[in-house]
């Protein structure tokens, strides 16, 4: 019974995020009909995890936009290695010349719900996951920097970085692939925010 609820929260967790992220591209596109942007994260991408973000103009200097991503397998908790999570994360933009186009700041939430064991962030973060299986959730905000490079009218790249703080709470197992329960826990944490975004432009 308690598997089961636990796989009713997280299917609607899931459509939520979906609806959110139509709700906002269709509520915002109709308050900016001069622009939108449709993108994806060429590194989620690299991860295996299949992402799509929204962004809409605001103002000549300012945007808004909605990324969600989502990595659906391995479903058994058995496999060797876990990575199975998905997250939106709604943000704000500003740009220092004009709207899509070069610099830009910009200002983010997120939150994410995960199931991680044995995987090998870069750069030694994270290391408990690399030995146990931590499930949880997260929420987080944070600052970033970006630069976008126009090829067309319709099509650009754009890179950016920044860095989120936030705050997590999740379940331990004693191993990355099995499902030995040995306690919960919460914390505060420090993420990266890194992206290099293929973004079509919709005039």
């Amino acid at each position: 019974m308690k598997g089961y609820l636990s796989r009713t929260v997280h299917r609607w967790q899931i459509r939520i995020c979906f609806w959110m992220l139509i709700l906002f591209s269709c509520v915002l596109s109709q308050v900016s009909a001069q622009k939108v942007a449709i993108k994806n994260n060429f590194l989620y991408d690299a991860a295996l995890t299949p992402n799509l973000g929204v962004e809409v103009l605001l103002s000549p200097r300012w945007t808004a936009g909605l990324n969600a991503g989502y990595l659906p397998w391995p479903s058994n908790d058995r496999h060797e290695r876990k990575w199975k999570h998905f997250l939106f994360a709604p943000e704000a933009r500003y740009w220092l010349c004009s709207a899509f186009s070069r610099d830009f700041v910009g200002v983010n939430a997120v939150y994410s719900h995960y199931n991680v064991g044995n995987v090998h962030f870069p750069f030694g973060l994270y290391p408990s996951v690399r030995t146990h299986r931590r499930q949880g959730d997260l929420v987080a905000v944070g600052a970033f920097y970006g630069y976008s490079w126009i090829l067309s009218p319709h099509w650009s790249i754009e890179a950016e970085g920044g860095l989120d703080v936030g705050y997590t709470w999740f379940k331990n197992y004693d191993c990355a692939h099995c499902g030995t329960y040995y306690g919960r826990d919460r914390k505060p944490f420090v993420m990266p925010k890194i992206g290099l975004n293929i973004v079509y432009n919709i005039k």
